[in-house]
């Protein structure tokens, strides 16, 4: 079956439950010939580690080891996709500065695979990884499923970032920010600085900045800038 066929076949990754979203996923990449997958969404202006959406299967032991322990001190597949969208198959040579991470991929039976990337106009990234215990991903049967890897890390990417969106408006519209907390961040956005601002609403510097603070500390951005894109979005200015 031609990429074409199959993706023809393929049916939208709605917004469903993050329970849905993976079962259907884990059906997918096992028509793909895959045992295990790791997708990762990462918002724009998003932490890595904290902003994060992750869906997988990969086995407990190996995700708590790679989120949690030493190993997430390196990450060769996250640093790739968030630099390139060019699709990367594994070898040792990709993880040839964290061999300790190679030599734990494959004990958990995540031995062969590859990893696709996708990078929106709006900067969010999202990477999706594809493994397996046996076989070795050939240039034949990459080249066959490597439009399929594409649009399923695609489709994730679309339903992951709308449950996202939803979630994050949802909690910004219970925020309550104060009139000047407002009025602060809208001559933030027209480009003044702290000094300009208290002049123009007779504060003080220091007064201008604690309330820049507060409303970044609402809103939970880490900096001014941020504050403005997300009350922005949020219909707040």
């Amino acid at each position: 079956m031609t990429a074409h066929h199959s993706i023809s076949k393929n049916h939208y990754l709605s917004c469903i439950s993050e329970a849905e979203l993976c079962s259907n996923t884990l059906k997918r990449i096992e028509e793909y010939g895959f045992d295990y997958f790791f997708f990762r969404m990462i918002p724009r202006l998003g932490n890595i580690t904290t902003n994060s959406k992750v869906i997988t299967n990969y086995p407990n032991d190996y995700v708590d080891r790679y989120e949690k322990g030493h190993l997430s001190q390196k990450k060769p597949l996250l640093t790739h996709c968030q630099l390139s969208i060019l699709p990367i198959i594994w070898s040792s040579d990709v993880f040839r500065e964290t061999p300790d991470q190679w030599r734990a991929t494959q004990n958990c039976g995540l031995t062969y695979g590859w990893s696709q990337s996708v990078h929106d106009p709006n900067g969010a990234v999202s990477m999706l990884s594809l493994a397996r215990k046996s076989t070795p991903v050939t240039e034949d049967e990459f080249s066959d499923k490597a439009a399929n890897v594409l649009w399923l890390c695609n489709q994730l990417h679309s339903a992951m970032l709308e449950r996202c969106h939803l979630h994050h408006r949802l909690e910004i519209h219970i925020i309550r920010l104060s009139c000047r907390e407002l009025e602060i961040l809208k001559w933030t956005a027209e480009g003044k600085i702290a000094s300009d601002i208290g002049m123009i609403l007779g504060l003080s510097t220091r007064t201008v900045n604690f309330h820049i603070s507060s409303a970044m500390k609402k809103l939970g951005a880490n900096n001014k800038t941020s504050a403005v894109v997300m009350a922005a979005k949020s219909g707040l200015l």
